[in-house]
């Protein structure tokens, strides 16, 4: 949830600053009294629902350094908010920044404990804000906020002094060390435009290096950054001033520059340089609040309630986009399904169509049985097209004058009675006939052939015999022998059921009789 007002609490006023731009505007001001504490709640009855954030800058709050043991990160927590507590127990408004091992004991760590030891300054504007229900992210104070732009603006120094005008009319002093908050002051002092303003910041700068000497922060022999806030003006007067000082050292940046480095769009004015501290919270929050908990429960409600937002319009479009591509295989299905319908009526119609052409053959089982059984039979006994060339081409290597061509297959039936149907009856079933043999008959010719028929007829008769004789059929006849029509010829005549062409052809037939199972001669083909 993005940051859109920061309520900014001075020593005698509360201004409201509208940051949804990088260039903060003021909407509004209200002052410590009673009816500027009236006016601020006639106006969150109104603006109740803007996520909030309050800036502190007053100088009643206090900074303390403290080395604790080597412990466990949990123990190490109950330590420091113990001793925080122990330290400013008459304020709710404290906290705590870890800042990693000691420079003085590697064996111990550092920790700044800070407040605000006034807390009236604060609770008048926090409890309008809680009574309206105006979700605020926390309490945060401008020296933790000087903390990063020391760390933009001079990320080199060790130890550093960041010098800025606030309210016009004080000087916001920030003491660091290799990036790490030390002490902070907000002190009084004249206007910008005042003869005198040089002369405050040096007069500051030298109160603040002695406080730290003699709270041990600085060593006399270390040497003091001091980075100041300033015009160019203002910076020839301050170093002018401070050209005898060997102890410090004087750098000075203007108040535009430093705000563009820092993000900030709009010109800033050179005695209010803290409204470059409006667009840094707006951008990131401190890692640490002067807020409890319970102060806070409002925006984390409404954190909670735009994450369960967010997330049910992302599982929305997701399950939106998943439905369009099923809905969009169905459709290919549904095309494809509809195309395979229309085939299907297609086939049936057409079977229909040709299936009126014929007329139905009708079985009851019976029929049906005997059917089924006389080609299981056939199966059973193994009479394939292989085993009929096998024995046909045990006889046919001795006879090489005799040239195969075809190979029919036919059955025998007995004969059936015939029965007419009188015009009244149904239409009776087609018989199915009982099969007695499979019949082969092959279709050859003899080659050379010179004409001579009766050495032809000897020759086919010799081959039909050596059939019968050498094989496994249980017959074999000559169903038509050849014949030449030449004057030449040994034997003329006129068959009638000749059809062949060749004058040299033959036909014979060769039958395997079928036997019931177990019945048989033990001739069977293998």
């Amino acid at each position: 949830m993005k940051l859109q007002r920061i309520l900014y609490v001075t020593q005698g006023s509360l201004g409201v600053w509208d940051v949804r731009d990088r260039a903060p505007l003021q909407v509004a001001e209200f002052a410590d009294d009673d009816a500027g504490i009236r006016a601020f709640d006639e106006y969150l009855a109104k603006t109740s629902g803007v996520p909030s954030a309050l800036l502190v800058d007053v100088i009643e709050e206090e900074f303390k350094l403290q080395s604790i043991p080597k412990l466990g990160m949990r123990d190490r927590a109950a330590l420091i908010e113990r001793r925080c507590a122990s330290i400013y127990r008459r304020t709710p408004y404290r906290s705590s920044l870890f800042q990693g091992r000691s420079a003085d004991d590697p064996s111990e760590f550092a920790v700044v404990h800070s407040a605000i030891v006034n807390h009236e300054l604060v609770d008048p504007w926090l409890q309008a804000l809680l009574r309206h229900c105006t979700p605020i992210s926390g309490v945060y104070s401008v020296p933790h906020l000087a903390q990063r732009v020391v760390e933009k603006l001079y990320p080199q120094s060790e130890n550093s002094l960041f010098v800025a005008p606030h309210q016009a009319s004080k000087l916001r002093q920030v003491f660091t060390q290799k990036g790490n908050l030390r002490s902070a002051r907000l002190s009084h002092s004249a206007g910008l435009d005042s003869h005198s303003y040089a002369d405050a910041v040096v007069a500051e700068v030298t109160r603040s290096r002695r406080y730290f000497e003699r709270t041990r922060l600085l060593s006399p022999l270390n040497v003091l950054d001091v980075h100041v806030i300033a015009n160019a003006d203002t910076a020839a007067r301050i170093e002018q001033l401070a050209a005898n000082d060997r102890s410090s050292v004087y750098h000075y940046v203007d108040p535009d520059e430093a705000a563009a480095k820092l993000g900030h769009r709009a010109t800033v004015s050179a005695m209010n340089f803290e409204e470059v501290y409006f667009s840094l919270l707006s951008q990131k929050h401190p890692s640490r609040s002067y807020a409890a908990s319970g102060e806070t429960r409002f925006w984390q409600m409404r954190r909670l309630r735009n994450a369960i937002i967010g997330t049910a319009v992302a599982a929305a479009t997701v399950v939106t986009a998943i439905a369009a591509v099923l809905f969009s295989d169905a459709w290919v299905l549904r095309n494809r399904a509809a195309e395979m319908d229309l085939q299907v009526r297609h086939l049936s119609e057409t079977f229909r169509r040709e299936n009126e052409r014929f007329n139905p053959i009708k079985a009851d089982s019976y029929e049906m049985k005997l059917a089924v059984d006389s080609g299981e039979y056939i199966l059973a006994n193994r009479v394939p097209v292989p085993w009929v060339m096998n024995q046909l081409g045990s006889v046919l290597g001795d006879f090489p004058d005799i040239q195969a061509s075809e190979l029919h297959w036919e059955i025998e039936t007995p004969p059936q009675p015939e029965r007419r149907q009188r015009p009244v009856e149904a239409r009776l079933p087609v018989p199915v006939t009982v099969v007695n043999a499979v019949d082969a008959v092959l279709v050859g010719k003899l080659e050379p052939f010179d004409g001579d028929l009766r050495k032809a007829f000897d020759r086919i008769d010799e081959f039909k015999d050596a059939l019968e004789r050498r094989t496994h059929f249980s017959s074999a006849n000559v169903i038509a022998y050849p014949i030449d029509t030449s004057t030449s010829a040994a034997v003329t005549g006129e068959i009638i059921d000749r059809k062949e062409n060749d004058p040299a052809g033959f036909r014979i037939r060769v039958s395997y009789q079928l036997v019931e199972p177990g019945q048989g001669d033990g001739n069977d083909p293998i």
